[in-house]
């Protein structure tokens, strides 16, 4: 099943109604499992599930990813797809019987200093660069959104390396699955190099900041605005985020010494 669906609908425009083919971004349950346990159940977009696996296992349960990719299995019915994932060694963790419609970690908490305190600082030591390379490869990434550009309805994730190297960038109908999924492009390739920065399509909140800081990554990047929550863990976790990007302007929340050079 790919991301794109077809549906027929009815177009309001200029004062009249005309049947048309619209495209829509597929959502579908995804049902991860783990040596043949029930770990929990995802609403997202069906295509790179091997990615999105490996990504989500990672940084929700800290549960590694070999060289390759997992040993899994994916089978279908309709719209609902079942991952079973093999994996060396016990897997502990409860079964998560509701659906996760964000980041693992918040579904558990009721206090807001606990997502904080819970989320760890990164230790990353990349030289500092140019503000400049970021933004423009932030903007870059729409060009590598195809589902965004038929449905207007799916998210993008982007890992960037530096100025000369060529993104990394996965969709999804949700924010949070997008970004387990570019994290997993990266955990099952055989590239070697740390991501200087995530890049994201929407807004920054608490959950990508909490996925970011498991992968030791030093800046996010996002089109939108980042939320109060998000900037008070970044803080928190030494993450340098560049926020409302567009052209030469961007808002920059938290470290800059280090990270982002200054032009004067």
């Amino acid at each position: 099943m790919k991301n794109i669906s077809g549906l027929p609908v009815h177009r309001f425009d200029a004062g009249t109604m005309e049947l048309h083919a619209e495209t829509l971004a597929s959502e579908c349950l995804i049902h991860i499992r783990v040596n043949k346990k029930h770990v929990t159940s995802l609403l997202a977009s069906p295509e790179n599930l091997h990615d999105l696996v490996a990504g989500h296992l990672r940084v929700e349960y800290e549960v590694p990813c070999p060289q390759g990719g997992h040993d899994l299995h994916i089978s279908s019915s309709e719209e609902e797809f079942t991952v079973d994932v093999n994996i060396d060694g016990e897997f502990d963790a409860p079964s998560r019987s509701t659906i996760v419609t964000t980041s693992c970690g918040g579904c558990e908490q009721d206090r807001l200093s606990a997502l904080v305190e819970q989320t760890p600082s990164i230790s990353c030591s990349l030289p500092a660069s140019p503000i400049e390379p970021l933004i423009e490869a932030l903007h870059s990434m729409r060009s590598k959104q195809p589902g965004f550009e038929q449905t207007g309805g799916m998210h993008a994730a982007g890992l960037f390396f530096g100025a000369d190297e060529p993104l990394v960038v996965r969709e999804d109908i949700g924010r949070h699955n997008a970004v387990d999924k570019v994290l997993g492009a990266f955990l099952t390739s055989n590239t070697q190099t740390v991501p200087h920065g995530l890049l994201l399509s929407g807004r920054c909140g608490w959950d990508i900041v909490s996925k970011a800081a498991r992968m030791n990554i030093p800046i996010i990047a996002s089109i939108g605005a980042a939320s109060s929550l998000a900037a008070k863990t970044a803080r928190s976790s030494d993450i340098t985020l560049v926020s409302f990007a567009k052209n030469d302007r961007a808002v920059v929340i938290g470290r800059i010494e280090g990270r982002i050079q200054r032009n004067h």
